[in-house]
């Protein structure tokens, strides 16, 4: 797919189906041959039994970046991999080592580092989290390490991973959902 074709169906498409087709792909971009990629999530599965659903989305799902910042990049060599795990109980997890790290800091913080904190703070509010964004050396921090590091394997190309946890369904739906809107709106 060139990114004429990617735009043009960002343009068209619903954003609703767009979010739930890509959360629910057979296969991604960064792997595109459908046994692997089950492979790699069931790799992922077996550190969250909990979860309702694992995918990768991002650019490895679809090619192109849908960050603003990133101005509808393709996927490359130095691209990250951006596991998606829709797991209350890892979202919690992570959601309270955040809030730990919060009363404990927050007005020892710069205040950029405090307006970024507050920043994920909404980002919770809106049902999703990463272990990245607790500074320091904490559980959830130490657990995201190691299994992105682990996760980091031949099948990816050892590429960088991130990983972010969604509350449910309807939050990881309603975050690429909006993703995709953003996209309509810059590529118009």
């Amino acid at each position: 797919m060139t990114l004429e074709d990617f735009l043009a169906l960002v343009r068209l498409a619903n954003p609703i189906d767009l979010a739930a087709e890509s959360l629910h792909r057979n296969f991604v971009h960064a792997i595109p041959d459908e046994l692997m990629y089950k492979s790699f999530l069931d790799e992922v599965k077996v550190d969250y039994p909990l979860s309702e659903h694992i995918a990768i989305m991002g650019s490895g799902n679809w090619k192109f970046s849908l960050n603003p910042k990133k101005n509808f990049s393709e996927f490359h060599d130095k691209s990250d991999i951006d596991i998606v795990i829709i797991c209350r109980a890892s979202f919690e997890q992570v959601w309270d080592e955040l809030r730990k790290y919060h009363r404990q800091n927050f007005y020892l913080l710069p205040r950029d580092s405090r307006i970024q904190l507050k920043r994920n703070g909404e980002n919770i509010y809106s049902g999703f989290v990463s272990p990245k964004w607790i500074p320091g050396k904490s559980i959830a921090n130490f657990i995201c390490a190691l299994n992105s590091n682990k996760y980091s394997n031949e099948i990816i190309g050892y590429r960088s991973v991130n990983m972010m946890y969604f509350k449910n369904s309807d939050e990881a739906l309603d975050y690429y959902v909006r993703g995709f809107r953003l996209a309509q709106q810059k590529g118009n």
